[in-house]
C-alpha cells in the first residue's frame, strides 16, 4: 500500500533524524582541532574527573611530571600541590577563575582554571589550560624552515636556538664547532631577512605553535 502523505517523512523530520549523526561529527572534529593546539586543555567536572584531554594534555598526564590521573581523577603529582588543585576547582565552582603554579623539579607548570556553566546555569564543568613546556614546538619550527629555505644544519640550530641554547651549547650538543654554528646562525638571519636571533624567535613565538604529527598511541 503506498504510504499517504502524513506518513512521508518532512524535512524536519530528515534534519531532526540527521542530526545525532552531524553532532558526532562535529564533535570528532573540535577534539581533533583541541589536539592540534600547542597547550594542554583539560575538561574536568568539579570533581576533577577528567571529561576530555587534548593530545598535549594527555603527553603532560602521560609524563606525569606534575599532572596525573587516579581513577579517573586528575591528581598533583606532589602531594604539596594537590590542595591547590582541589582550591581551584572550588573557587570555579564559585565562577571564580584562578592560576595555580605546580613547580616539580624545578619546572613550573602553570593551569589557568575557567569555569564554564552551561546556558547560563551554575558551573558544572571546569576548562583547565596548561602553560607550554616549550618556546616553539618543533613541527612549527619545521614549517617556517621550510618557508625559509633553511637547510636541515640550520633548521637544527634554530631548534636549539628556540630552546635558549647558545653557540657554544648547540656546538657541543651537535659535535661541530662554534664558527661552524655562527655560520649557521648568520645563514639563518639573512634567509629570514631579521637582524638578530632575538627577533627571529621572538617572532616564531607569536607563530601559531602547531603540536608535532608525533602522537601518543590512545
Amino acid at each position: 500500500m503506498n504510504a499517504t502523505i502524513a506518513e512521508l517523512p518532512t524535512p524536519q523530520d530528515e534534519v531532526r533524524a540527521a542530526a545525532p549523526a552531524s553532532d558526532a561529527l562535529h564533535a570528532v572534529l573540535l577534539a581533533r582541532a583541541l589536539d592540534e593546539i600547542d597547550h594542554g586543555l583539560l575538561l574536568v567536572d568539579l570533581s576533577g574527573r577528567v571529561l576530555h584531554a587534548n593530545q598535549p594534555a594527555r603527553r603532560e598526564l602521560a609524563g606525569g611530571r606534575a599532572l596525573r590521573t587516579v581513577d579517573g581523577l586528575l591528581c598533583a603529582t606532589l602531594p604539596a600541590s594537590q590542595a591547590k588543585l582541589r582550591q581551584a576547582l572550588k573557587d570555579a565552582e564559585r565562577d571564580c577563575r584562578s592560576i595555580v603554579e605546580l613547580d616539580p623539579e624545578g619546572e613550573t607548570l602553570s593551569l589557568a582554571f575557567v569555569p564554564l556553566a552551561h546556558g547560563g546555569a551554575s558551573v558544572d564543568a571546569v576548562l583547565i589550560i596548561c602553560s607550554r613546556r616549550s618556546n616553539c614546538e618543533t613541527l612549527t619550527v619545521q614549517m617556517f624552515a621550510r618557508a625559509k629555505r633553511l637547510t636541515p644544519a640550520e633548521q637544527a640550530v634554530l631548534t636549539q636556538l628556540c630552546a635558549g641554547r647558545g653557540a657554544q651549547e648547540i656546538a657541543c650538543e651537535q659535535g661541530i664547532r662554534v664558527s661552524t654554528v655562527r655560520t649557521h646562525i648568520k645563514n639563518v638571519r639573512q634567509k629570514t631577512g631579521r637582524g638578530s636571533v632575538r627577533e627571529i624567535v621572538r617572532e616564531l613565538s607569536r607563530m601559531p605553535q602547531i603540536v608535532s604529527s608525533l602522537r601518543l598511541a590512545g
